[in-house]
């Protein structure tokens, strides 16, 4: 079986960063948090991006950081 992608979606605090952790290294898969792909990419921290530039853009970055994930050619869990 070929894994592409195993997304995991949840509200914040639920556990999805150390449920993913744990399940990339039992499935010797790469890990990626898409909060902190994008505050590296913005160099801001999640908050900061809601407090200058408010949800809906921040809801932009999360997609545009989400497909770009998506689109590696290798498999992850997200």
């Amino acid at each position: 079986m070929i894994i592409k992608h195993i997304i995991l979606i949840g509200f914040m605090g639920s556990g999805k960063s150390t449920v993913g952790i744990e399940l990339a290294k039992k499935l010797e898969l790469d890990f990626v948090d898409t909060d902190q792909e994008i505050e590296k990419r913005e160099k801001m921290t999640i908050s900061e991006i809601f407090e200058k530039r408010g949800e809906e853009d921040f809801r932009q970055l999360e997609m545009m950081v989400f497909s770009s994930i998506i689109n590696r050619p290798f498999s992850s869990v997200i």
